[in-house]
């Protein structure tokens, strides 16, 4: 009996690699670990108290990184107000996701953000209410739920407008270097932010196009891209 509980526990990990889902690996190897432990443990001449180690040692590594992949899933602590961005990245794992909102920080309105000219410090996302897009001698109101210093991000050059946040508006900013250390470290995180600030600009673009039938104000606010 028990030399079939030894083959059946290794037949069981080597299923294990059969997946390519992380969580689903891990978990079939947890249960690899504590079939080959009971083995160790009911063994003539047992219990093998150095393999016994070696599988406790495994199976709490695995144990531990089912729990991360688990929370890694899972949509807990994502502040509602974050989830518009969320659904726009579309591809990014709530892990993912939360470790893109602990690279920034918050500002809520009034507050200055950009100076045409200059090179911004930071990339910001516009939450809920409006800013102000100062350009050509021009004031309009953009937002929510754009980018603001996508150009300068993308080009490493300067802002083409000046830019402040409207009192009661709350926008999400990340530092330049810090974010580019960040997307350098995740793919994922790289590819989701600069597809959807592409997508982003594509849309400001299209509305450039607008017909006169469409109220120019917003048009021209929506196209703006600094």
């Amino acid at each position: 009996m028990s030399l079939v509980l030894f083959h059946l526990a290794n037949a069981i990990a080597f299923l294990a690699f059969l997946f390519r889902d992380q969580l689903y690996l891990r978990a079939i190897t947890v249960v690899s670990m504590v079939l080959q432990s009971v083995y160790y443990f009911t063994i003539v001449g047992g219990p093998l108290y150095n393999p016994l180690f070696w599988k406790a040692v495994t199976f709490l590594l695995n144990a531990g990184m089912i729990v991360l992949l688990f929370r890694d899933r899972i949509g807990y602590g994502i502040d509602p107000r974050t989830r518009p961005l969320y659904d726009q990245l579309e591809v990014l794992s709530y892990g993912q996701f939360r470790r893109l909102l602990a690279a920034g920080r918050r500002i809520d309105g009034p507050a200055a953000l950009i100076e045409e000219g200059k090179r911004p410090g930071a990339l910001y996302f516009v939450l809920s209410g409006e800013a102000e897009v100062r350009k050509n001698g021009e004031t309009l109101a953009v937002g929510p739920h754009i980018f603001l210093g996508e150009i300068a991000f993308l080009t490493g050059g300067t802002a083409s407008a000046s830019v402040r946040l409207a009192e009661d508006a709350h926008c999400l900013a990340w530092d330049v270097a810090a974010l580019r250390t960040l997307m350098a470290k995740e793919r994922a995180i790289d590819i989701a932010l600069r597809g959807l600030m592409n997508r982003d600009l594509a849309a400001k673009t299209a509305r450039s196009a607008l017909g006169p039938s469409v109220d120019r104000r917003k048009a021209a606010g929506d196209q703006i891209a600094v």
